[in-house]
C-alpha cells in the first residue's frame, strides 16, 4: 500500500507529538483529512487547532501549505517561520522539511538573499541533512541561471507549464526536480527529442510519485545543438571571478562548471 506524503508527514508529526506528550485537538486531524479534498474546511479546522494549542508547530506548517495553494506566499512564509521557531525537537526531520518549504517559498518570490540565508543557516544547523543540502544546491543554480543565463523566473513555480524555454540540459532537470502535482514530485521515465512548429523540443515523460499518474514536460531547445553540446552554460567563469556577485550566484556558477563542487567548502571560503 502506498502512503501519500501528506499522510506520511502526519504520521511523522505524530511521533513527535508522542515524544513531547502533546495531543493536538481533533480539529488538527480533521484538517489533515481534508487538506487537499476541501482546503477551505481544512484551513478552518487548522485555525481552530492553532487557537486551542498555539504551541504546536505542525499546525502552522500545514497552514503554510494551504497559504501556498492559495497563492499567498507572504502568509506562508509567516507560518513556516513560526513552525520552525516552535519545533525544538526536529523529531523525524520535521523541522528540516519546514525549512525546505520556507527556502523554496523565498526562492519562488525571487528573494534569493533570504532563501540563501535560510538555507545556509539550516545547513549549519543540520549538517548531515541531505534534503537541506539538495535544496541549497538547486537554489544556487536557480539564482545563477535566472540572473546570468536568461532562465525565466516564472519557472520557479512548481505547477507544470505547457512548455519551458531552456538554454541547456541542466536547466531541464533543475526545472523537473522542482515540479509538483498535488504536492508530489515527478520521476522521469523517458526522454525523447521531437520537432514541432519548426522548433526542437526535449520531451520528458514522467510519473507522479505515489499516484503514478503520467505527465509530459516539454522543453523548447534554445541553443544550436550543432554548436553547443548540452547547451549554453552562460558566463560561469566570469560570475565566479566577480566578487561583487552574491555568494549563491557564484556557487551556482561553480556547479555549472563542475557538478561535484563541494558547496559547503566553497561557501565557507567566500564568506570568511
Amino acid at each position: 500500500m502506498k502512503i501519500k506524503p501528506i499522510i506520511l508527514l502526519t504520521l511523522m508529526l505524530m511521533s513527535g507529538i508522542c515524544a513531547f506528550c502533546q495531543t493536538p485537538p481533533k480539529e488538527f486531524f480533521e484538517g489533515m483529512d481534508s487538506l487537499y479534498t476541501n482546503p477551505v474546511l481544512a484551513k478552518k479546522d487548522l485555525q481552530i487547532a492553532a487557537a486551542k494549542m498555539p504551541q504546536f508547530h505542525g499546525t502552522y506548517h500545514f497552514l503554510g501549505v494551504i497559504s501556498l495553494n492559495e497563492k499567498k506566499p507572504d502568509s506562508a512564509i509567516v507560518y513556516f517561520i513560526k513552525s520552525i521557531a516552535l519545533n525544538e525537537g526536529n523529531i523525524n526531520h520535521t523541522k528540516e522539511f519546514t525549512y525546505v518549504r520556507l527556502i523554496n517559498t523565498y526562492a519562488q518570490q525571487q528573494d534569493f538573499a533570504n532563501a540563501f540565508k535560510t538555507a545556509w543557516d539550516a545547513a549549519n544547523l543540520y549538517p548531515d541533512s541531505k534534503v537541506i543540502l539538495a535544496t541549497l544546491h538547486d537554489l544556487c543554480l536557480w539564482s545563477y541561471y535566472i540572473k546570468h543565463n536568461e532562465l525565466d523566473p516564472g519557472y520557479l513555480s512548481p505547477d507544470i507549464k505547457p512548455e519551458y524555454v531552456v538554454n541547456n540540459i541542466d536547466e531541464e532537470y533543475l526545472i523537473t526536480r522542482n515540479l509538483r502535482v498535488n504536492d508530489h514530485p515527478l520521476a522521469t521515465t523517458e526522454q525523447k527529442l521531437v520537432n514541432k512548429n519548426t522548433a526542437s523540443y526535449d520531451v520528458l515523460k514522467c510519473v507522479v510519485t505515489q499516484t503514478k499518474q503520467e505527465v509530459e514536460v516539454s522543453f523548447k531547445i534554445n541553443w544550436d545543438m550543432g554548436k553547443y553540446f548540452g547547451g549554453k552554460p552562460g558566463p560561469a567563469q566570469e560570475v565566479i571571478s566577480d566578487t561583487k556577485n552574491p555568494v549563491y550566484e557564484r556557487v551556482g556558477a561553480m556547479l555549472v562548471l563542475d557538478s561535484k563542487t563541494d558547496i559547503k567548502s566553497s561557501i565557507e571560503k567566500m564568506t570568511h
